[in-house]
């Protein structure tokens, strides 16, 4: 798989091996394991132990935790950055929090993309959904 920006479903397997190569190119790696989390406060928590969050957003509304994600990463000043998420909930049909997460992942991407939301200087966001199938 091809770095590209955007929210896409990789196999358990590919994933470790897709970073190392991703990383040894140059590509800022993040990885984040949610667990069993489905609750906003515990995915926020656990997104917020690995990921970039400026300022911090531990157990903030939504849209804090949006604004929080997009200047951490817009911070960092890497030109691509990716975010492999493992746990039970991400692939397969998510709902709920889950589910507004991704929403909120896939806004991040289009804004660290867009020249003007990041004044010149664009980010491409890889988001990779580790799941079983």
């Amino acid at each position: 798989m091809e770095f590209e920006a955007g929210i896409h479903q990789a196999r358990f397997a590919e994933v470790e091996p897709l970073l190392s190569v991703w990383a040894g190119s140059g590509v800022r790696v993040f990885e984040v394991d949610t667990g069993d989390a489905v609750e906003q406060t515990a995915i926020i928590l656990s997104l917020a132990r690995v990921l970039p969050m400026e300022p911090s957003a531990c157990g903030q509304s939504w849209a804090a935790f949006e604004d929080s994600l997009w200047e951490g990463i817009f911070q960092l000043k890497e030109p691509r950055v990716a975010i492999a998420l493992r746990g039970k909930h991400w692939t397969n049909q998510p709902y709920g929090a889950v589910h507004t997460v991704l929403d909120i992942l896939q806004h991040v991407v289009e804004v660290l993309g867009a020249e003007k939301a990041t004044v010149g200087r664009p980010t491409k966001l890889c988001v990779l959904l580790a799941g079983d199938s």
